[in-house]
């Protein structure tokens, strides 16, 4: 969207329908879970307005979750574990009704920016096959996000660092220095390049990110889908 979407609020219903942009099978690229067949289930709309975001969440359709569970399954594979709620930022609507139908069968991963949270959510983290990536994007994020979150993935892109190699950048107005919220205590760290369309940029991003990895001892990862041209 390249920050061009239109801002939209939090949303809480029912949670009997959701905006769906699509549902496809592919690999996980990014995170801990970087490399399993996964099935993706993307919503519609975002609070935010990333400039660099190169994905197409706001041409949504409205399903209702047991279609959405339905068209998961008939996707999937036999073998497959993983299904990722993103978007989009996936908390914008009420999911909880999704995930007691998703989580009966699948381990589910929530893709979110960590600014908005929804009630219920901490006892799926707590009990259920359920793991929130927050990939902050703004200067703070939902303080039940720091509580039940392990897992962050940060953007980044050459000399866009701050002293600890968090990103210094702002990602809703490009060259304005901003500080992007911090992770957890003892939450696990992961770094990932920057797409910024231009194979040279790309490529140092990519080597930067490398060295601030090993500088720091957070995990190198990266749009694994992109580079074996999938979904």
């Amino acid at each position: 969207m390249y920050g061009t979407n239109p801002v939209m609020k939090q949303e809480l219903t029912d949670g009997d329908y959701l905006d769906v942009q699509e549902i496809f099978y592919t690999l996980q690229g990014e995170g801990p879970f970087q490399g399993q067949p996964s099935v993706f289930v993307r919503l519609g709309g975002c609070n935010l307005k990333c400039f660099w975001c190169d994905t197409e969440f706001d041409s949504y359709t409205n399903m209702h979750i047991l279609h959405i569970a339905a068209e998961v399954a008939r996707v999937s594979k036999p073998s497959t574990k993983l299904v990722v709620l993103t978007g989009g930022e996936p908390l914008r609507q009420s999911i909880i009704p999704l995930l007691e139908e998703l989580c009966l069968k699948w381990h589910v991963q929530i893709e979110t920016a960590g600014t908005l949270w929804v009630d219920g959510l901490e006892k799926f983290t707590e009990k259920f096959n359920c793991t929130i990536v927050c990939s902050p994007k703004t200067p703070k994020i939902h303080p039940m996000i720091l509580q039940y979150c392990k897992n962050y993935k940060y953007v980044v892109a050459e000399n866009e660092v701050d002293d600890q190699g968090f990103p210094s950048m702002s990602t809703q107005v490009k060259s304005v220095a901003m500080r992007i919220a911090r992770p957890a205590h003892l939450a696990r760290v992961y770094l990932s390049p920057r797409d910024d369309k231009d194979l040279t940029k790309n490529y140092n991003n990519k080597k930067f990110v490398a060295q601030t990895c090993l500088k720091f001892g957070y995990t190198f990862t990266h749009q694994l889908h992109k580079d074996l041209n999938l979904p």
